[in-house]
């Protein structure tokens, strides 16, 4: 029953996606000091985002193709902007980076692949 209400959640509003990007995207573009300290690496923390990123879009979007081009295009273009950010950011442009977020998108994808076969 909870599976089945968390499933149509995701399928029915774009709302938490939504605001799923909008944070991440707020977090990527703020100066790194201003960001709260959690216990980790940053490629972990590049990861699990766009695992929760990826898994929300495709269970709205229910179209991984374009969600996988879409997702990945936000991961450079978050490299992009963190590239011309002023120094005192202490933000950079890091392959690396869009190496953990194309993985976590991977994994986002796996996740609700599996989630909608035990839903449905």
């Amino acid at each position: 029953m909870f599976l089945k209400k968390l499933h149509d959640l995701f399928y029915l509003k774009p709302y938490f996606s939504i605001f799923l990007t909008v944070i991440i995207g707020i977090l990527c573009f703020i100066p790194s000091e201003n960001i709260p300290d959690v216990s980790g690496d940053d490629k972990t923390a590049h990861f699990v985002a766009f695992a929760v990123l990826g898994f929300s879009w495709f269970m709205f979007l229910k179209n991984y193709g374009k969600v996988a081009i879409g997702l990945t295009f936000f991961a450079v273009f978050i490299e992009f902007v963190q590239y011309l950010l002023p120094v005192s950011f202490h933000r950079a442009f890091d392959l690396l980076d869009i190496l953990a977020d194309v993985l976590g998108i991977g994994i986002g994808f796996a996740i609700a692949f599996v989630f909608n076969k035990i839903v449905k």
